[in-house]
C-alpha cells in the first residue's frame, strides 16, 4: 500500500506539472491570440478611417462656404460662395421643415462679401421667398449642390447652419 501510495503521489506530481506547464503554454497562447486581435482591431480601424476620409473627400467641396442670415415669414436669404472658383456661381436649394421647397443659383448683389474678404465680387447673395407655412416654429436649411470630380453625381453640402424662425 505505501509503494503505491508513493507512485501515486508520484504519478500525481508529474500531472501537476505537466498541468503547470500546460497552464504556461495557454497563458502564452493567449497572449499571443490577445495581440493578434488587438493588431486587427487597429488594422480595421485604420481601414475604415482611410475610407471614410475619402468617401469625406469624394461627396463635399472644403471651398464651399456661406451663411443662412435671416428667414422670416417673408424671405429666406444669405450667401453661398465656391472660394475654389470665386466667379462661378453656387446652385442652391432650400428646405423648411426637412423637405425640399425651391432651388435657385446664389447670385444676388451681395456688396458686404468683398468687404468681408468672403468673395472677390458682389454677386453670390440667395433670397428665397418664404414658402406658405403654418403658424408656429420652423427650420430653414440651405443646401449648395455640389458634384463629384467627374461630375456623376450630385450631393448636398449644408450651408452654414440651420437657422429657426417662427411664423405668426
Amino acid at each position: 500500500m505505501t509503494a503505491l501510495c508513493f507512485f501515486g503521489a508520484l504519478r500525481l506530481t508529474r500531472s501537476a506539472h505537466a498541468l503547470n506547464s500546460s497552464d504556461r503554454m495557454d497563458t502564452k497562447a493567449r497572449a499571443r491570440l490577445i495581440h493578434l486581435l488587438i493588431s486587427k482591431s487597429m488594422a480595421e480601424a485604420v481601414l475604415i478611417t482611410a475610407v471614410a476620409v475619402g468617401f469625406y473627400f469624394a461627396t463635399t467641396n472644403p471651398n464651399l462656404h456661406g451663411v443662412l442670415d435671416n428667414a422670416d415669414e417673408t424671405w429666406i436669404t444669405g450667401w453661398a460662395v465656391d472660394e475654389g472658383r470665386p466667379a462661378s456661381r453656387v446652385e442652391v436649394q432650400l428646405f423648411v421643415d426637412g423637405a425640399f421647397a425651391v432651388a435657385a443659383t446664389a447670385d444676388q448683389y451681395r456688396p458686404d462679401l468683398p468687404a468681408a474678404k468672403r468673395a472677390d465680387d458682389d454677386w453670390h447673395g440667395f433670397a428665397f421667398r418664404t414658402p406658405r407655412l403654418n403658424p408656429g416654429d420652423h427650420q430653414a436649411r440651405v443646401y449648395a449642390v455640389h458634384s463629384n470630380g467627374a461630375g456623376a453625381r450630385m450631393t448636398l453640402q449644408l450651408i452654414g447652419k440651420p437657422y429657426n424662425f417662427r411664423v405668426e
